[in-house]
């Protein structure tokens, strides 16, 4: 019986004030399938992991044309940091079994890697990254729902996993009483934006995404996808065989757009060394927290605390390869500091 699935992951960054990033974890890290845990296996393992590490740390789907990268693959093994083999259950059809299937696990030494970047002038996507909030909508046998966590596992594990190899975070609505009220479903399926980013606010997302999927015969699927950020509209379609092809494609080009939005092109620049300031610091803790935060940024080599004076702190930052209206894109990121309006320099501690 053909069914229609209708997707809407709608994207909408806000101001950059009032971003609620996320801090992501496992970027130096990947597991891929293998045959055994003979050496032949684990040497063709290696590139393969390290390569989903550089895919998650550039932001870019297709890292093989780099310079960087054949430099990196050439001795994969020189940055390692450990590696395992894990068991885990095979899943055929959406459904787990009791078969198992081998993968190698590899964590890369992350200092080895920023290193290699650097020399090579290729900008590092940081670990806090835009946050979006994912709305679906399915319609089957005639019947639109809400797909969730709980109900529709199979295709949240598609966004999960996808998103997982892209290094970004989702989140999804509560689509509780508040949700269902400023929503309703004939604006999802209608496409109708503006209810959907009223209704997100509660969230603070950074982003949401929008599209529509239809299975339009046996084996062919279509997917009408919508993204807009920063005022601009993305828009293409895609054909499948299956909808969980076209959701990933869904979540791979919102990475694509948000790497594009957030990762700091270096244009061949030479280090540079600014000053920022930071009021509402008083504690040492607090001095920490602000000195900690700009040490995991993106780009950022080295950071050092120029003066001091009560509730505000100056610091010297230098950033590797990229200009200050990159920086100041990425602190603004985090929702560890706010901006001082009228000061590009100046930022405020949030407690």
């Amino acid at each position: 019986m053909l069914a229609r699935f209708t997707l809407l992951i709608t994207l909408l960054a806000p101001p950059l004030s009032s971003l609620q990033a996320a801090a992501v974890t496992g970027l130096y890290e990947a597991e891929v399938p293998v045959a055994d845990q003979s050496q032949e296996s684990y040497q063709d393992g290696l590139p393969r992991a390290l390569k989903a590490v550089l895919v998650k740390l550039t932001g870019e789907r297709d890292v093989q044309g780099r310079q960087v990268t054949a430099y990196l693959l050439d001795n994969p093994q020189l940055y390692v940091q450990q590696y395992k083999y894990r068991n885990k259950a095979k899943q055929k059809a959406d459904q787990l079994t009791l078969e198992k299937e081998l993968f190698l696990w590899v964590q890369f030494n992350e200092q080895a890697l920023k290193n290699v970047f650097r020399d090579y002038q290729v900008p590092l996507w940081g670990n806090v990254r835009p946050n979006t909030l994912v709305w679906v909508l399915i319609e089957e046998n005639g019947e639109r729902r809400y797909v969730t966590l709980e109900e529709e596992e199979t295709y949240t594990t598609v966004f999960e996993n996808s998103a997982q190899k892209r290094g970004i975070p989702l989140s999804y609505p509560l689509l509780d009483e508040e949700d269902r009220v400023m929503v309703e479903k004939a604006d999802i399926w209608g496409g109708f934006s503006e209810p959907v980013k009223r209704a997100s606010q509660r969230y603070s997302p950074n982003a949401i995404l929008m599209g529509s999927v239809y299975q339009i015969s046996a084996r062919k699927w279509e997917a009408q996808w919508m993204v807009i950020v920063d005022d601009r509209s993305i828009s293409w379609t895609q054909s499948a065989e299956n909808p969980e092809l076209i959701l990933a494609d869904g979540i791979d080009k919102l990475a694509d757009i948000l790497a594009d939005r957030y990762v700091q092109a270096t244009g061949g620049l030479q280090d540079t060394r600014i000053e920022v300031t930071v009021d509402n610091v008083y504690k040492y803790d607090e001095h920490a927290r602000v000195l900690k935060y700009f040490r995991s940024l993106s780009n950022v080599s080295d950071v050092n605390i120029k003066s001091l004076k009560t509730g505000s702190v100056t610091f010297s930052i230098s950033t590797a390869g990229s200009d200050e209206q990159g920086l100041r894109q990425t602190i603004q990121l985090g929702n560890t500091l706010e901006p001082v309006a009228g000061n590009t320099n100046l930022y405020r501690l949030v407690r």
